[in-house]
């Protein structure tokens, strides 16, 4: 007797375009004959409405893959079929539909400030981005912008910034944010994220980054008791202004690698640039799921870290809010396993915290 029989999970929807994967079994008692084929017997077209299948022998498996044509939509059946015409077998039946697709809110950058300004202590500096919406829907309604990241001694910064709502598609804005300078000189930065909480891929980064210098007049004064003459205090000033080697931060962090270690199917690309503007890229993975991310980190400041933490600062983390414990003396290096878990797409972002305030370069990871 002729039969066959599906063996395996039974899947009954798809999409075009997607390959359908059948596990035949020879379920009776005689061979398939040469020139059996798979037919379409109901449905529409598709790209292969006829298939020849080897012949097996009572009990042997045999699988054939099925490619469905991109335009086809509807309910579909397929049959084993002998050179005579004379259908044998289990029918095989399935469902194919086209899901509609989504388009979601962008915010591109498209102009921002210099990637290091200067500037004079207690000086007022207005930041101006041009930002985009470069999809085809309005930006979601909870759209904010917030403070995420600031320079230990960059205090007096708007911790929250009004961008416009419900921006249309193809629509640009300008967005201008007035910054107090430190009231002491070296190299300061500070990051907002703009971010949705109902759209989690909705978002964009903005930096400012600054060198402040001495404002000299405000240190003669400091010192006017000091100063014996004109002359010496001439000399004292040019020597301030002249440029100096960058001296070691007292709390700082240097990233030295990282690697994914996947236990599902997941995959990791990087971009380009791994490193720049202080963020470190961790890449784009792809894949839902969890896995366990490995860091070395060393501390190259002045300062010993002691009940510092890796602390989420943008997105979900992806399972990590917040690692503890992390303990580093000047110029050692210490290794942090952090595992994450996704299940839809996003970005989070991670910075060492110590005290109330974040220092080292930012971490970003982007599941897609």
């Amino acid at each position: 007797m002729l039969s066959s029989k599906h063996i395996g999970a039974e899947e009954s929807l798809h999409q075009p375009g997607s390959v359908i994967h059948w596990v035949l079994v020879n379920d009776g008692t005689v061979q398939w004959p040469h020139g059996t084929t798979l037919r379409l017997v109901s449905g529409p077209v598709l790209a292969t409405p006829i298939m020849e299948v080897p012949s097996a022998a009572p009990g042997q498996t045999l699988e054939v893959d099925l490619e469905l044509d991109v335009k086809a939509e509807g309910h579909a059946a397929y049959a084993l079929v002998t050179p005579c015409g004379q259908p044998f077998g289990e029918i095989l039946q399935f469902h194919v539909e086209k899901k509609d697709e989504v388009e979601i809110s962008s915010c591109v950058i498209l102009k921002a400030p210099e990637s290091c300004m200067e500037g004079l202590q207690g000086e007022v500096k207005t930041l101006q981005w041009t930002l985009a919406n470069m999809s085809n829907v309005s930006w979601p309604a909870d759209a904010c912008c917030q403070l995420f990241y600031n320079t230990p001694g960059f205090a007096k910064l708007p911790s929250d910034i009004d961008i416009p709502q419900e921006v249309p598609g193809g629509l640009t804005v300008e967005m201008e944010v007035p910054v107090l300078l430190p009231e002491q000189s070296g190299h300061f930065k500070a990051m907002w994220a703009i971010f949705s909480p109902s759209v989690p891929t909705f978002g964009e980064i903005l930096i400012a980054e600054f060198e402040v210098s001495d404002f000299l007049f405000m240190e003669w004064m400091l010192v006017a008791d000091e100063v014996e003459s004109f002359a010496s205090s001439e000399t004292q000033s040019e020597t301030q202004s002249s440029p100096t080697p960058c001296s070691p931060r007292p709390i700082s962090a240097e990233h030295l690698m990282h690697q994914h270690i996947f236990v599902g199917n997941q995959e990791v690309v990087y971009p380009e640039e791994m490193e720049r503007n202080g963020f470190v890229s961790l890449g784009k993975i792809s894949g839902a799921g969890s896995w366990i991310l490995q860091m070395i980190l060393r501390n190259d400041g002045t300062m010993a870290w002691e009940d510092c933490a890796l602390t989420c600062c943008f997105g979900s983390g992806f399972g990590c809010s917040r690692l503890g414990n992390v303990e580093a003396e000047p110029g050692e290096a210490v290794q942090l396993c952090v595992e994450l878990t996704v299940e839809t797409p996003g970005t989070s972002a991670w910075v060492l915290s110590f005290g109330g305030m974040c220092f080292g370069p930012v971490f970003i990871a982007e599941v897609v």
